[in-house]
C-alpha cells in the first residue's frame, strides 16, 4: 500500500513525494516570500507620529565622539568668535547646509547638527534663520 508502483510508473511514491519536496525547496530559495511587517517598527511609527528615527551612525553618541574629535565644527577657519551678528545676518543664513539659528541671545550655527537631531532634521529647519528661543 505505501510503495507500491503503479503500472506504466517507475518511482514508489516515497520517490516522488522526495522529489517534489525538493523541487518545492528551490522554488523557495528563488522566490522567497515577501518580508513580514516587524510589528515593533510598526509599533514604534504609530507611536512616534511616523518618524523612523535617526539613521544609523547618526546617533547621540557618534554626535558626541564627532564632537570631541572634530577640529573646525563651526566652520570658522580659525576666525575667532564673532560678537557682533545680527538678526538680518542670521536671517541670510536659512539653508541646511549653512543654517544659523538664535537661542535666548546668542547665535548658533546648527548646520552641522542638522543630520544627529534625534526628531529629524525637519524640526529644525523650520526654525533656521530666526530666533527659536
Amino acid at each position: 500500500m505505501g510503495d507500491t508502483i503503479l503500472p506504466g510508473k517507475t518511482e514508489t511514491k516515497a520517490a516522488q513525494f522526495a522529489n517534489e519536496s525538493t523541487n518545492d525547496a528551490a522554488d523557495v530559495r528563488m522566490n522567497p516570500p515577501p518580508p513580514r511587517p516587524n510589528p515593533r517598527q510598526e509599533h514604534r511609527q504609530r507611536a512616534h507620529g511616523g518618524k523612523q528615527g535617526v539613521r544609523k551612525g547618526f546617533g547621540l553618541h557618534d554626535w558626541m565622539r564627532l564632537t570631541r574629535r572634530a577640529k573646525d565644527l563651526a566652520q570658522r577657519k580659525g576666525a575667532p568668535m564673532r560678537r557682533d551678528i545680527t538678526v538680518e545676518e542670521v536671517k541670510t543664513h536659512n539653508k541646511p547646509h549653512d543654517g544659523w539659528m538664535i537661542l535666548r541671545g546668542k547665535v548658533y550655527n546648527v548646520a552641522p547638527y542638522l543630520a544627529y537631531h534625534p526628531g529629524g532634521s525637519e524640526i529644525l529647519e523650520g526654525c533656521l534663520g530666526k530666533d527659536a528661543s
